[in-house]
């Protein structure tokens, strides 16, 4: 069963109530609230940039102050005179600098590459300081048609610039060493590479040095060493150091005229010879044994051991026939130790680690006192 409302064509009523909601929306939605249009990002619109200059910007890699030249370039005049670019960030081939109160953003960009490129550079007002209607017309006017401001999304005025850099690494490394000269005893142990420090390049970072030394320590002279380094681009930097080896100055060895605790008679020259050495020896840091063995070298009698070792040397002889140049053995040199000296004559020795392992001249007669050894007899 049907009602006679059953035939009734509804569509129009649709329509009209459409076109009614249709006139009250647009009597809540202003324009200020209808979807705002970005403009193209930088990043879309930087290609289709002109360039800022057909001519090259010629800057030096790896140095900071090129930075400061760019900016020069597209903000001719607009930025302080000792405006020193501070690095901010980096990624990739991007990097940002702040100088003044800009930013400075350089894409495409490598510094420490030799290269001709096309670089942008965009830059903005700090977000510390609040862009102003002169400020938009100064950025606007760089550059006219070829930089663009975009500031409808985020508010922050930015112009984009695009212009080709020649970068070219003329720079070469620095070579440090430790001394510009030196002197050297003949026969002293030698390494040239002792005076390198390093060699480091403002784009490479460290470079390989190498070393060309004519240095013969063994022969007294003047000599040079020389260091070069060469970074990737070809530039060639060298530092040297001056040698000197000096002749070796060979002890002096007391002669009889300088012992003054000898006397003549009876005393034969090879005892002179090795209690001359064992003067020549007073004040340096050893051990009696050591003070002993050095002066019987010096007669070539080349010998060490433990203090009664020394005894298998020679004769013992008595006090009276006891002559410089003698060596003395102790069985306790007044430590409770055994010890071994040098006689040289009226009484005196030369005794080594004494006192802190210093040799000194000082009493024959010390400890149990002395057994006397003539040397070869």
């Amino acid at each position: 069963m049907t009602g006679k409302n059953d035939n009734v064509n509804y569509k129009p009523m649709f329509l009209l109530s459409a076109m009614f909601m249709g006139i009250i929306g647009s009597g809540f939605m202003s324009k200020e609230d209808a979807p705002i249009q970005d403009a193209p990002s930088i990043l879309q619109q930087k290609g289709n940039l002109k360039l800022l200059d057909e001519n090259p910007v010629v800057i030096a890699a790896g140095d900071i102050a090129s930075i400061q030249k760019i900016a020069n370039t597209v903000m001719p005049g607009e930025l302080p005179a000792l405006a020193t670019p501070q690095f901010v960030s980096q990624n990739g081939l991007t990097s940002i600098y702040q100088i003044g109160d800009f930013e400075f953003t350089f894409e495409n960009f490598d510094l420490k590459r030799s290269s001709e490129q096309v670089i942008f550079v965009s830059v903005k007002k700090n977000a510390g300081f609040a862009a102003t209607k002169e400020d938009v017309l100064t950025l606007n006017a760089m550059n006219e048609e070829s930089n663009f401001v975009n500031n409808a999304a985020s508010g922050e005025m930015i112009s984009t610039y695009k212009l080709k850099v020649s970068v070219k690494d003329e720079i070469k490394p620095v070579i440090t060493v430790s001394q510009d000269e030196d002197v050297i005893t003949e026969g002293d142990d030698f390494n040239a590479e002792d005076y390198f420090i390093s060699a480091v390049d403002n784009v490479d970072g460290n470079v390989k040095h190498e070393t060309v030394s004519d240095v013969d320590a063994d022969v007294p002279g003047e000599y040079t060493i020389t260091y070069t380094a060469k970074d990737r681009a070809g530039n060639k930097a060298s530092a040297s150091v001056n040698i000197t080896v000096e002749e070796k100055e060979e002890p002096v060895l007391a002669g009889i005229e300088n012992n003054p605790y000898a006397s003549t008679s009876g005393m034969d020259v090879s005892g002179n010879s090795i209690a001359s050495a064992a003067l020549a020896q007073v004040g340096y840091v050893q051990d009696c044994t050591a003070l002993v063995s050095n002066a019987l070298a010096a007669q070539g009698i080349y010998f060490s051991g433990w203090p009664a070792d020394y005894l298998s040397l020679g004769t013992v002889v008595s006090a009276a026939e006891a002559q410089p140049g003698d060596v003395l053995y102790y069985a306790n040199g007044g430590t409770g130790l055994a010890h071994v000296a040098i006689y040289l004559g009226n009484g005196q020795a030369v005794h080594g680690g004494w006192h802190g392992e210093t040799t000194v001249v000082s009493s024959a007669y010390v400890g149990s006192g002395p057994v006397f050894i003539h040397i070869g007899k």
